[in-house]
């Protein structure tokens, strides 16, 4: 059981394979914000790239909105895993849960306790490696479990996990499933970036690209990566306040000012670059872009909304331009997110499957439902982009029934 009065609730002696992996037990606590946990410990967990998972990430979450409570397991004095609680959303969107998994029967109306970063849209595990591992992960899901049934919430969910993650999770316990429900536009970054990309595109993608190219080229816009000092902060807020607004969101420039300003108490912005594209010495479009490890994230985008789009710097700033810089920087990934997937796809990203793992409070989904809608949503995705094939991971082939 989870109690965040005790500071040992939960016990068991780790075991692999049958056999006691250590006589040593760990043990399962909940804590109120990842800020009371050493930063070291907890990113030696994190894989790379994963940088919503980060410690940095999460402390900013929690200064620019509101704690994220973590299950946890130790042993021998150690963070050995972690996982964030929250809420979910309760609006139509991307942490809604009623919308993720359509015609598969489930308690999806009903609260469940998510896992992962608040409004993260690509999960990792933070769990040691090594014979600690699988059970580790069984602790953490059963500690979700605990808080789910102590609050009245149906079941735990960690949602947006690439496919072999959400596997190795889900193998690890036995009320565990795997569901598909999204996916995510990764570059893998050429030597030479955008020219390499291009140069290996399909004759009429080929085309099409240096077109645009070549546009943003004689359109007279000029770009430059820089630090995101206090002042570049200033003027970039507004731009993506603007493009936010426009997809729906609800959130000011307030907003976003204390987001970045927490970022910077925590150090995120000294792993950050902002992305400025000019035209006419005016701002027209702004990326932030995170570095972590051996991947570049695109988080944010900007653009004055007033003005024409004629010369395709949406593309550069969000695809192009950041494939050149990760190039430069020798960072092999490009992670470009959830939106838009055609444009991306277009441009030479790989669409790979999100998956969620689920364990309900009580009882377990029907196994054959989930096969059916797993496979369901990956024949869609490949009937989606029939004509970019050899751009969709294989993964979406394993679960085609």
């Amino acid at each position: 059981m989870v109690n965040r009065r005790a500071p040992a609730v939960w016990t068991g002696h780790d075991r692999v394979a049958g056999t006691t992996a250590t006589t040593t037990p760990s043990v399962t606590q909940l804590v109120d914000t990842a800020a009371a946990i050493d930063a070291v410990e907890w990113d030696d967990l994190v894989g790379p790239g994963d940088l919503f998972c980060s410690h940095a990430w999460l402390r900013h979450l929690d200064e620019a909105a509101t704690a994220q409570q973590v299950v946890t397991v130790r042993a021998e004095g150690r963070l050995i895993g972690a996982a964030p609680l929250w809420d979910g959303e309760s609006e139509p969107g991307l942490f809604h849960l009623p919308s993720f998994f359509p015609g598969l029967p489930g308690p999806w109306q009903h609260p469940f306790v998510w896992l992962g970063a608040r409004r993260s849209v690509r999960n990792g595990l933070i769990c040691v490696r090594g014979p600690r591992r699988a059970p580790t992960l069984s602790q953490l899901l059963n500690g979700g479990r605990e808080h789910a049934k102590e609050n009245g919430r149906a079941g735990v969910i960690l949602p947006y996990l690439p496919v072999d993650a959400a596997t190795e999770l889900a193998r690890a316990h036995p009320g565990a499933q795997v569901l598909l429900h999204s996916a995510d536009a990764v570059i893998a970054v050429p030597e030479h970036g955008t020219a390499e990309l291009v140069a290996n595109a399909s004759g009429h993608n080929r085309k099409r690209r240096r077109r645009e190219l070549r546009e943003f080229a004689s359109a007279g816009f000029s770009l430059e990566w820089v630090d995101p000092t206090p002042e570049v902060i200033a003027a970039i807020v507004p731009l993506i306040t603007a493009t936010r607004r426009r997809y729906g969101s609800r959130q000011g420039d307030e907003w976003l000012h204390r987001v970045f300003a927490a970022q910077r108490r925590v150090g995120l912005l000294e792993d950050a670059k902002v992305l400025l594209c000019r035209r006419n010495n005016a701002l027209a479009t702004v990326a932030v872009c995170y570095r972590h490890g051996d991947s570049l994230h695109g988080r944010y985008f900007g653009a004055d909304e007033t003005r024409s789009r004629d010369g395709y710097p949406y593309f550069v700033t969000t695809c192009y331009a950041p494939i050149d810089y990760a190039a430069q920087q020798r960072l092999p990934r490009l992670f470009l997110s959830t939106s838009s997937l055609e444009a991306k796809i277009r441009r030479g990203a790989t669409i790979e499957p999100l998956a969620a793992v689920v364990v309900l409070a009580d009882g377990e989904l029907d196994i054959a439902r989930a096969a059916t809608h797993n496979s369901e949503l990956a024949r869609a995705y490949l009937d989606r982009f029939t004509g970019y094939s050899a751009s969709l991971s294989s993964d979406w082939l394993d679960f085609l029934s």
